[in-house]
């Protein structure tokens, strides 16, 4: 059964294979772009957390399009035989389509969206991601990020550390660093975060999945330790967004869209 949403909420759901528990908060923005879903069948699912960017109408559309046209094409073609083809293909036919996205007066819309999704099988993970949304596992009290984030930074660093460029030149650069080098609706798709060989999941391992709302608000320290002390998933997906509710009072920091998924393996 297929559910995405984008508006303000916590949804919670079950199969024979995995929990999950999703809460997506507009924070202190004027409108949500971040938008997420999933879809179960009896022994797998699928789950996507999308956060979108080019203004209020652009941003909701291009990921309220991927995380609708992802689930919908998991369904309509379930059982799926390969998956880590399935997300490849998916991911930049989706590219694609929001690329092509224009205005009624011919204009480009010029929106794009990040994505982050897993397919969990037979406790077999995959998992796909463009952009800075993340993926990561939870496992006899650590937490590992998954996924690489897209931005220019991470250039810079392996640059840094192939000593392409020297310590000066990357202080220069460093201030575009959160610049986004891949995202959905660019239109040829050159960068894609995805596993091919799946990896083998545990029973009471925890994934998260979340846009940058959350991460570049809370340490990984921090979150780790909220899901470590919550085995209820929605019950710790609360205490997260009330830390990160209180951390940026305390700091008089504003609140971004924040979307996170949380699952554990059954």
């Amino acid at each position: 059964m297929k559910k995405s949403y984008k508006e303000n909420m916590r949804l919670n759901d079950e199969n024979a294979a995995f929990c999950v528990s999703v809460l997506s908060v507009i924070g202190d923005r004027a409108d949500q772009q971040d938008c997420f879903g999933f879809s179960m069948q009896t022994e797998e699912g699928i789950v996507v957390v999308c956060d979108g960017m080019g203004g209020h109408a652009g941003g909701q559309k291009a990921s309220n399009l991927a995380v609708q046209k992802l689930l919908e094409d998991y369904e309509d073609r379930y059982p799926i035989a390969f998956p880590d083809l399935f997300l490849e293909e998916e991911v930049r036919k989706i590219d694609r389509e929001i690329h092509s996205f224009g205005l009624e007066n011919g204009e480009p819309l010029q929106a794009g969206s990040t994505i982050v999704s897993v397919f969990i099988r037979d406790r077999r993970l995959y998992w796909m991601s463009v952009g800075d949304s993340r993926l990561y596992l939870y496992r006899n009290g650590e937490l590992v990020r998954v996924t690489q984030d897209h931005i220019y930074k991470t250039v810079l660093d392996e640059r840094l550390s192939a000593e392409e460029i020297t310590r000066v030149e990357y202080k220069r650069e460093e201030c575009r660093g959160e610049a986004l080098i891949s995202f959905l609706g660019i239109g040829d798709l050159q960068l894609v975060d995805n596993n091919t060989a799946p990896f083998s999941l545990k029973p009471d391992d925890k994934l998260l999945l979340m846009s940058d709302g959350l991460y570049k608000l809370l340490s990984d320290e921090e979150i780790a330790s909220l899901t470590d002390n919550f085995r209820n998933i929605s019950e710790a997906l609360q205490a997260i967004n009330l830390t990160a509710e209180k951390k940026a009072e305390k700091q008089s920091l504003q609140r971004d869209n924040m979307t996170v998924a949380l699952i554990r393996i059954k």
